[in-house]
């Protein structure tokens, strides 16, 4: 196994970093539609917003206003919060914003000379409980994730400071005219910080490019990506022991961007991995002996000329001499990651972890945190809204046409298919009779189906019978049902529940490095809990009904909910046998359960089928053994509700399944 594997088996292998970057522009597209009534338009930078998954990486984000805008001139400054940008005349790279149309409130005002400027201490302003200022960001901590808030203005006129950026001569062809014209087209942004050594430090402006460097990043090549990343391990793990403060990853990033501007694309392989990283120390060296570090888009800044000084400066470069020596597979161990070195790793080991690493990291968990907030913010009171949140949910989709081609195409999809599923359903079987409308919302519905029957391992699947089961197709149904069991997961892992770091385990020992797609691993990995909501109450069998009136939601573990429409299809279609064997599997599947609330809510179901068959004394039976569980006693189990009246639910199931008043 060469290095270049050894060490994707560390930072990410080239499909695992696309993943990462589509799940962090993804994740940047579902917080836009929720921050865009705020006039903040966000964007996700910083190391992982380029594909870098290290445990000590920030979450960067940036919130750019957008009812402010940074112009060049008074003539362009025609729109309320409109600034204008005045270059600083002490440091390159940094400017002060003048008021221009006097629209912004007094307290971010800072006047000079009798001119309005508005202020970088307005962060202060941003700034919640437990954070703190930390340059231009309001900085904290969720969890054991540190996050870095930046609030900006964007400024969509290319600077002037920045042209020669984009007429020098680039003879090895990287950036490409193309992309040049993207930067450029795309503007940069002013973050709240000011020069130390300008007298007007706390109210000037520092011009970012975090955008355009995001676009740089994603052009680079695997081999380009795996320096950058030892490139980062030397400076956190090796320089940063003895000086943690004097350098920073933008060093390292400014230094990959010169190198790769000034060597042929030829260079880039990954048999020349060791002499690509040597020549980015070259430069660093150089950089820290003449203490000048030219920022990329302005030669002009430089950016360590407060931290580099006579008497650090020998000893870093000591220690740059010293990474330069033992290259590679030396700072590897020097690092302490040595164990992707390991003579005895396999393909199936790096495999294994990866996929660990990846199932269940922050990327994806963000990114469906964000999908089920983006559907808690809709409306779904009717046929009308449910449609309109569908074709808003399309339209956020298609702002990132990378994910229709992506192994995550189906789980972000239906994650949100199969709630618009429920909610066409429970219109589609409101009404008796179908009218024009009907129809057009039953075509609609099946083709959603479809997609989530394809794409979805469990939900799509149970969702798909659910509906066969509501229009009388029971053998279809069942059909259905026997595919998904034969395909069920063995350890289906709910994120949200107490015990999902022991099913994480022993999912990922069962499924991961195991020569699965991705995509397949992740479906399985993250097929949601079913839950019937009881504001789809008509979307479900009949016998649910009644339950989900009296409660606010239904909660079922995937698999009960199979073994349960598998009994009620078996029971409509009057198989006794099969039906025997079904709660046979259900009985099971009790036994197997570890959490209270699983198994009250399981032998309700029992409860059920036992009404649906007539056999209203074992109905009781099981209605009161869940009723007499312990600790976990969610409504309507507990003191007030007495046994009689669970006795007359059951018969009241047995008699009217239409009705639930």
């Amino acid at each position: 196994m060469d290095l270049s594997t050894r060490l994707s088996f560390l930072f990410g292998t080239e499909e695992y970093v696309e993943l990462r970057r589509q799940l962090v522009l993804l994740r940047e597209t579902f917080m836009n539609y929720r921050y865009h009534e705020e006039n903040q338009h966000v964007i996700c930078s910083g190391s992982l917003g380029e594909g870098v998954a290290y445990p000590e990486s920030d979450d960067d984000v940036m919130f750019s206003l957008t009812n402010c805008r940074i112009v060049m001139s008074y003539r362009e400054a025609t729109q309320a919060g409109d600034v204008l940008l005045v270059p600083s005349e002490f440091s390159p790279g940094y400017c002060r914003l003048l008021d221009a149309r006097r629209s912004h409130p007094d307290d971010v005002i800072h006047m000079i000379q009798e001119m309005p400027f508005v202020s970088s201490l307005f962060k202060q302003h941003f700034a919640a409980e437990g954070q703190y200022i930390h340059g231009p960001c309001q900085s904290g901590t969720f969890g054991s994730a540190e996050y870095d808030y930046a609030y900006c203005i964007p400024c969509c006129t290319w600077p002037d400071i920045t042209d020669n950026w984009v007429i020098r001569e680039r003879s090895n062809g990287w950036p490409s005219c193309e992309m040049i014209r993207d930067i450029v087209g795309n503007g940069c942004h002013v973050v709240p910080v000011g020069d130390p050594d300008s007298p007007y430090a706390d109210h000037e402006w520092r011009v970012s490019f975090s955008v355009a460097e995001r676009t740089l990043m994603h052009s680079f090549n695997h081999t380009q990506f795996l320096v950058y990343n030892l490139l980062r391990l030397t400076l956190k793990r090796v320089i940063g022991k003895t000086f943690p403060e004097v350098l920073c990853s933008y060093f390292m990033k400014t230094t990959l961007f010169y190198t790769a501007e000034n060597t042929p694309k030829q260079l880039w392989q990954v048999h020349n991995l060791e002499s690509c990283f040597k020549i980015c120390l070259s430069v660093l060296y150089d950089y820290v002996d003449h203490i000048y570090c030219p920022n990329y888009f302005i030669p002009e800044y430089n950016m360590i000329k407060r931290k580099i000084n006579h008497s650090n400066r020998h000893q870093i470069l000591d220690i740059i001499r010293t990474v330069y020596r033992i290259g590679v597979v030396g700072i590897i161990r020097l690092s302490g990651e040595s164990a992707c070195l390991d003579a005895r790793l396999s393909a199936a080991i790096m495999e294994y972890e990866l996929d660990k690493e990846f199932m269940f990291s922050n990327h994806l968990l963000n990114v469906l945190w964000e999908i089920d907030i983006f559907f808690n913010n809709l409306p779904h009171e009717n046929t009308a809204c449910c449609m309109l949140s569908l074709h808003k949910y399309w339209s956020v989709l298609m702002c990132n046409p990378s994910i229709l081609e992506s192994e995550l195409k189906y789980i972000i999809w239906n994650k949100g298919i199969n709630t618009c599923c429920l909610e066409l359903m429970d219109q589609l079987f409101t009404s008796s009779e179908m009218n024009k409308q009907d129809y057009q919302l039953y075509k609609t519905l099946e083709t959603l189906l479809r997609i989530g029957y394809r794409g979805d391992v469990t939900t799509g699947k149970l969702t798909m019978a659910t509906y066969l089961y509501m229009v009388g197709k029971t053998e279809t149904a069942l059909y259905v049902i026997r595919q998904l069991l034969s395909d069920y997961p063995p350890f289906v892992v709910d994120v949200n529940r107490d015990d999902h770091e022991l099913k994480q385990q022993a999912y990922m020992d069962m499924m991961c490095g195991r020569g699965f797609t991705v995509d397949y691993k992740i479906r399985h990995a993250h097929a949601p809990r079913y839950r019937l909501y009881k504001g789809c109450l008509n979307a479900f069998p009949s016998p649910l009904r009644i339950w989900m009136t009296i409660m606010n939601e239904f909660p079922l573990d995937p698999l009960t909910y199979t073994y349960f429409l598998e009994c009620i299809c078996h029971t409509q279609y009057q198989n006794p046998i099969r039906l025997m064997k079904s709660l046979r599997c259900l009985f099971n599947h009790i036994d197997d359960q570890k959490v209270d609330g699983d198994i009250i809510y399981t032998r309700m179901c029992v409860g059920i089928i036992k009404c649906v068959q007539g056999d209203n004394q074992s109905a009781c039976r099981w209605f009161g053994s869940a009723y007499v569980m312990k600790d976990t006693k969610p409504p309507p189990f507990n003191e007030r509700i007495s046994r009689s009246a669970l006795t007359y639910i059951a018969c009241l199931l047995n008699k009217k399944f239409q009705s639930v008043e």
